[in-house]
């Protein structure tokens, strides 16, 4: 079973924008908004006693993000290119790896509508395949998703 915190650190990890409290709730399967935030206050305690170059921040009341601290953006600049996944689409599998299967519609609730691109282009590229249900799509993924993240591991 995977520790709460760290489904939490996980989900801001991977966001591109601020996650709301009731999402990171739901989608950790927690039921207590305040347990939700008194994770993230420990998370950012951890991050602070080890001098970690990462914080979560409150970027408008009840929603957070994790992000690099202010010092080491000239840093980390030159670094920041873009990979083979875009950063929706890491949310996209994020969420479907840890979910296994997912509605597209509830997927956009959860994580917002500019999932559609994401969505098309990892199906594009053999990650995602979507199975007509009703007048949405069943979003799961597929067996080069397994391969690729195997074999790239570590």
């Amino acid at each position: 079973m995977v520790e709460p915190k760290r489904q939490v650190e996980a989900i801001l990890f991977i966001s591109s924008e601020g996650v709301e409290l009731q999402a990171l709730a739901k989608a950790c399967g927690i039921a207590a908004i305040g347990y939700v935030k008194g994770l993230i206050e420990e998370l950012v305690k951890e991050y602070e006693s080890r001098g970690s170059a990462l914080t979560i921040i409150e970027e408008s009341p009840g929603k957070y993000i994790m992000t690099v601290k202010k010092e080491y953006l000239e840093v980390i600049k030159d670094f920041a290119k873009e990979s083979y996944f875009t950063r929706e689409e890491l949310r996209v599998l994020a969420y479907l790896s840890h979910n296994g299967q997912v509605l597209k519609s509830e997927l956009a609730k959860l994580l917002g509508s500019q999932i559609y691109l994401a969505v098309r282009s990892l199906c594009e590229k053999g990650f995602v395949e979507q199975k007509k249900k009703g007048r949405t799509s069943l979003l799961v993924l597929t067996k080069k998703y397994e391969t690729y993240f195997t074999q790239n591991k570590g």
